[in-house]
């Protein structure tokens, strides 16, 4: 019987990138930025719903009805000296989106993120997102650190080579 490799993979592996312009509409190939300095990194779509039940629902069955899918996103990571990471950007944005380039005003961004799959492929999410909050934290004997998260991420998934 031989080995199977195994599959799973290390959120490490996860790459999240944003634009804070349409990527779409920019000839630059380089209009996505990593975000780097990361450790958590979590997305991800809930559905709400509203309460439907009434003196005549089967069985006393609760029931309910969709209102709306809600797609949040939460990423933290480690505060660093290196500008390159592009997290002073996105903190810039975060407090002055009109002053740093937002079309709305908002800080909404583009967000890619890409995640491994078998046979040298990536699955991955773009779309934008409503940035709601970025925190930074330094404690007087433990790492600096930031956070931000974010809702409204309404995002496609696609899977691709890797090599694409």
């Amino acid at each position: 019987m031989a080995l199977q490799p195994i599959q799973k993979y290390m959120g490490r592996e996860a790459l999240v990138e944003i634009a804070l312009t349409d990527p779409e509409a920019s000839t630059d190939p380089g209009e996505w930025l990593t975000l780097g300095a990361m450790r958590g990194k979590e997305w991800g779509a809930e559905w709400q719903t509203t309460d439907a039940t009434t003196d005549d629902s089967p069985n006393m069955t609760q029931e309910n009805l969709v209102t709306y899918k809600q797609s949040d996103i939460s990423f933290d990571g480690l505060a660093t000296k290196d500008t390159t990471k592009n997290v002073d950007a996105l903190e810039d944005f975060v407090n002055d989106p009109a002053g740093n380039g937002s079309a709305t005003g908002y800080p909404t961004i583009w967000l890619r993120i890409s995640v491994p799959r078998g046979d040298s492929q990536l699955r991955t999410y773009t779309g934008t997102a409503l940035l709601t909050s970025f925190r930074n934290n330094a404690p007087h004997d433990d790492v600096a650190s930031w956070t931000m998260e974010g809702n409204s991420f309404a995002y496609t998934i696609s899977t691709e080579s890797a090599g694409a």
